[in-house]
């Protein structure tokens, strides 16, 4: 297998690069030489993109950080083709029929496959003559959807009444799950399609529905027509009757149990919260102790009642010092 030295991140507005050889920072071990990847910053930010590209060299890939004549296969994420297009004109590329242009879902398959797969149609980005499914989707669908539902999760309006609640537990079921198998990326990405499906004010109902909408890529595609079609995703089913996924959900209920510690319990052949309690030769932390014993009481819900009551409280107390002051009462959040 070939060794190189990954290159550091730059700007991408910097003009396309014709080097002899790569600009270099830390070595990566190179298990698929003939690739040559370039994952396009543009709708996608620095942070995203210097995880993938530091995923992608994990695996094995070659992934560069500024575009040169060594790319092969270019990466991009809410870009359509015209759009990837514009971009290297702004590089100074004239000839980008030498570069593969395919959607961020194919680097995701890479991933998830652990080696390269076939660039498949499904992923090009393509002329609208030439549509490709992903370009075909957006072409689709409504004006409304298209239009109003952002990809940032911070733009969205959602309202408590979760329209599509069978889809949203489903994939929450699976990003729980790829939480505890400390796998970033897909967990991102089924939190992100659950995002949307909460904001959208109607129930889908067929494929069509979600046509366009952003972070439905091919993982969450299938997840939501498996329901659509027999009522229940298999694949989360699975997850829910898997011994290290219940393991694990009972273990980080616990107030101080993180993922690290579940898999440490696991592998000591500990499978539930009374094994645990009754292993004496483990030794808790502060925290860990304190969410044993106060543990019915941590994973309860607070009532109504009780959030109104300190509410008042907090109220009074404010008002004393600010008359004026607005005291407003919130649910849980997370970011």
């Amino acid at each position: 297998m070939d060794k190189i030295n990954a290159p550091s991140v730059f700007s991408q507005r910097k003009r396309w690069k014709r080097k002899n050889s790569p600009n270099v920072s830390c070595s990566y071990e190179i298990k698929f030489s003939k690739l040559v990847i370039f994952i396009m910053q543009r709708k996608m930010g620095v942070t995203r993109r210097t995880f993938l590209m530091e995923l992608g060299r994990r695996k094995g890939f070659r992934v560069e950080s500024e575009l040169s004549d060594f790319v092969t296969h270019i990466v991009a994420e809410n870009n359509s083709y015209l759009e990837v297009l514009d971009w290297l004109k702004g590089q100074a590329v004239s000839d980008s029929s030498r570069f593969e242009l395919l959607d961020i879902s194919w680097f995701t398959a890479c991933m998830e496959a652990g080696r390269p797969v076939e660039s498949e149609m499904k992923y090009r980005l393509m002329e609208k003559d030439q549509p490709s499914p992903l370009n075909t989707l957006e072409s689709a669908v409504p004006s409304f959807i298209a239009s109003k539902v952002s990809q940032y999760s911070c733009q969205r309006k959602t309202t408590l009444n979760n329209y599509n609640m069978k889809f949203t537990d489903a994939l929450e079921i699976m990003a729980e799950n790829y939480v505890f198998k400390e796998n970033e990326l897909f967990c991102l990405e089924f939190l992100q399609a659950a995002s949307v499906l909460k904001c959208l004010p109607f129930p889908v109902t067929r494929m069509k529905d979600i046509q366009g909408l952003p972070c439905m890529r091919d993982q969450v595609r299938d997840v939501i027509e498996e329901i659509l079609e027999e009522g229940e995703s298999s694949r989360a089913k699975e997850v829910l009757n898997d011994e290290r996924y219940k393991s694990f959900k009972q273990f980080t209920s616990v107030f101080g149990v993180g993922v690290k510690t579940s898999e440490k319990w696991y592998r000591r052949g500990l499978r539930t919260l009374e094994e645990v309690k009754a292993d004496k030769t483990l030794k808790l932390s502060k925290m860990q102790r304190a969410g044993f014993l106060y543990y019915e009481d941590l994973v309860s819900c607070v009532s109504k009642a009780e959030a109104d009551s300190v509410s008042l409280i907090v109220k009074n107390t404010v008002c004393t010092f600010l008359p004026d002051a607005l005291v407003t009462i919130t649910g849980g959040f997370r970011r």
